[in-house]
């Protein structure tokens, strides 16, 4: 026989953990963008050695990739922000319906 297991919604399946994480993640990458944007506005050619490996990676296709991910860890975290809200709603509504006395009356 399987055993009923009620989870409670005051703990939201952790979204409220997956959505900072993904917060920090997507501004992580944004700030990445920005500053490889800064930097190959900043350097030229003529740099030599690791500035110069640098500046090349800076105006490469990956600082967009950097960008990309940045915006879609942002709108993940969006999302699960509304999802850490509904749960919350529900969780009010949950323990409206356990302590209302009414609605214990009418079963």
């Amino acid at each position: 026989m399987f055993k009923k297991r009620f989870f409670s919604p005051k703990h939201d399946f952790k979204t409220g953990i997956l959505c900072k994480i993904s917060f920090i993640f997507g501004a992580i990458f944004l700030v990445l963008y920005i500053f490889l944007k800064i930097v190959s506005a900043i350097l030229d050619e003529s740099t030599e050695g690791v500035i110069n490996q640098l500046y090349e990676f800076s105006i490469s296709q990956t600082t967009d990739t950097f960008a990309a991910f940045g915006i879609i860890l942002i709108a993940v975290g969006v999302i699960l922000y509304f999802f850490q809200c509904q749960f919350a709603k529900l969780a009010e509504i949950a323990d409206d319906i356990e302590n209302n006395e009414e609605y214990l009356e009418s079963k």
